[in-house]
């Protein structure tokens, strides 16, 4: 297995870093006042069935995701010295993915659970 080279790691990071500042951004609107959308935010029923909910699950849902995506960031940029170990660059950017999808996965669990919480 060769070094995937700087340009190739950089690249690579660079695009997990904005994957992640993108969910940020989307997650953050919405916890901030965004209305309901259908095209971007975690669009589960128990959040679309109201404003209110669409908020509380989008403000709980920035808290627990918070760690997931940086995490997944810092492992991202980590991850450009190891591509002259690739096992190790390879099991880096397979470490952020998976912050970044347990960031998705907790952060809709407990959007849900908090906007099920309000009052119908």
């Amino acid at each position: 297995m060769t070094s995937p080279g700087w340009f190739a790691a950089v690249g690579c990071a660079v695009l997990l870093i904005v994957i992640d500042s993108v969910i940020w951004a989307v997650v953050s609107q919405a916890a901030n006042g965004a209305s309901r959308s259908h095209f971007a935010g975690i669009r589960l029923p128990s959040l679309m069935r109201s404003e209110d909910a669409w908020h509380a699950g989008h403000v709980v849902a920035r808290k627990v995701m918070a760690p997931f995506l940086v995490a997944a960031a810092a492992i991202a940029v980590l991850s450009v010295p190891l591509q002259l170990a690739p096992v190790a660059y390879i099991a880096a950017l397979g470490l952020s993915l998976v912050s970044t999808v347990l960031a998705l996965g907790v952060g809709a669990a407990c959007a849900s659970r908090a906007a099920r919480r309000l009052a119908p």
